[in-house]
């Protein structure tokens, strides 16, 4: 536990931790991970060596609340810590704001389109078959981005808003 203090007295008290991604845009796969952005006016550097530190801390634990296993920091331009949490990817970034924008402006979006969320599921099953048919999906192996897919059917619903609204 004093372990777990001192990394803490070292890691300034983030003043937000925001989602974003398809979690909160609730476009998300059994095998997708969780995006967090932490929002801090310290050093991005002293927050994210904190961060790590406390992760790598829990990650120990004999008795945890929730297990945290596989912590790795990439010392990047942009700061990325990834880990497991109960088995689930978590990605945290620091101070990176454009995920959460988009996230607001594709819940826009989806409110803008509206047809009881037609939006949504449709990016769902555009990324279902992108993933689990055609092995398409994920920017990490050199595929398509989850992000152009989303801005994709956007460009489908923009295109052939009178036909998909109105039923073929």
């Amino acid at each position: 536990m004093k372990d777990k203090q001192e990394a803490g007295n070292r890691f300034a008290i983030p003043n937000a931790v925001l989602p974003f991604g398809s979690v909160p845009l609730n476009t998300y796969l059994p095998d997708g991970d969780i995006d967090l952005t932490v929002v801090n006016s310290q050093n991005v550097k002293d927050v994210a060596d904190g961060m790590e530190a406390i992760l790598r801390l829990e990650q120990q634990n004999t008795a945890p609340t929730f297990e945290v296993k596989n912590v790795r920091y990439i010392c990047a331009e942009v700061k990325l810590i990834k880990c497991l949490v109960q088995s689930i990817v978590v990605d945290i970034s620091f101070n990176q704001y454009g995920g959460f924008f988009t996230l607001h402006f594709l819940q826009q979006v989806d409110c803008y389109i509206g047809h009881n969320h037609l939006f949504k599921p449709s990016i769902v099953l555009v990324k279902v078959w992108c993933y689990y048919e055609s092995h398409i999906l994920g920017a990490h192996h050199g595929l398509i981005s989850t992000y152009a897919l989303e801005i994709m059917v956007l460009y489908i619903f923009s295109s052939f808003q009178g036909i998909l609204l109105s039923g073929l």
